[in-house]
């Protein structure tokens, strides 16, 4: 199975599905289901039982929207697959789950799961992972696709549990992609630029996959945890002896631009 995905090949997918509004962000995602039907009444229950969200609303033709805590959330049942070969051909590029092909085979359905008006980062992505935990939770819920990510249920829920340990699951919403060349291997991110700062990459290094994807992580989960912003010129390390060198240009992997991490 390939695993990995060089720079060029549907770039423009690596720009996780946000909209502008008036009045903030859009997040969506798209949650998977075996059948073509959404137990919107077992949402409801996970939605007070897991997170004490009270939802008042009622769905109405296959479609829930309620409001909390300021924010809009709509969540639309779809009784078909997600158009075109989307959802298969990122299921060839996401190494930690070599499954998801076979996995998520057959899906008939899916939901559409929007979060709008966000003007916090932070609180926007909790709310939107709590409501995808619930909706996920369903029995025949298979995975969730938020590009270019796709994630199983199961993996899914169990690290948006990290919320109640006081964690940020940021795993769930910055996604880590790699790519190798004969000149060494390449990583990039997807997600970086919702909470306002630039996707990071790292360029033909020559240290392991596991080390390059760890090393990426780690500095996207710095960054979103203590909304530190990384400066063209500057280094960064994780050791007083580390100083990797930053570098904003255009991106390779990504749209716009990029700090290249130099490792």
């Amino acid at each position: 199975m390939e695993l990995f995905e060089r720079p060029g090949e549907e770039r423009a997918r690596r720009t996780r599905e946000t909209r502008p509004s008036p009045n903030g962000q859009t997040l969506s995602g798209f949650v998977l289901l075996r059948e073509a039907e959404c137990d919107f009444p077992r949402f409801i229950r996970n939605m007070k039982n897991d997170w004490n969200i009270e939802i008042r609303a009622l769905p109405e033709e296959d479609r829930l929207v309620f409001e909390a805590g300021g924010l809009r959330i709509d969540c639309s049942l779809v009784r078909t697959p997600v158009p075109g070969a989307e959802v298969e051909e990122r299921c060839g590029v996401n190494p930690l789950w070599p499954e998801a092909a076979r996995s998520i085979g057959g899906y008939r359905a899916h939901v559409v799961v929007r979060v709008s008006n966000v003007i916090e980062p932070i609180v926007g992505h909790v709310l939107f992972t709590q409501v995808l935990c619930s909706m996920l939770k369903q029995e025949g819920a298979l995975a969730l696709y938020m590009s270019p990510m796709v994630m199983s249920a199961e993996a899914y829920v169990k690290n948006a549990m990290l919320l109640k340990e006081h964690e940020l699951p940021v795993q769930l919403w910055v996604y880590v992609g790699l790519y190798e060349e004969s000149e060494g291997v390449s990583s990039y991110t997807v997600g970086l630029r919702n909470f306002g700062h630039e996707e990071i990459e790292v360029l033909r290094s020559p240290h392991e996959l596991t080390e390059v994807f760890e090393l990426t992580f780690n500095i996207a989960g710095y960054i979103v945890d203590f909304g530190a912003t990384l400066k063209d010129g500057e280094t960064i390390g994780f050791s007083p002896d580390q100083r990797l060198p930053l570098n904003l240009s255009s991106g390779v992997a990504v749209e716009g631009q990029s700090i290249k991490i130099g490792y």
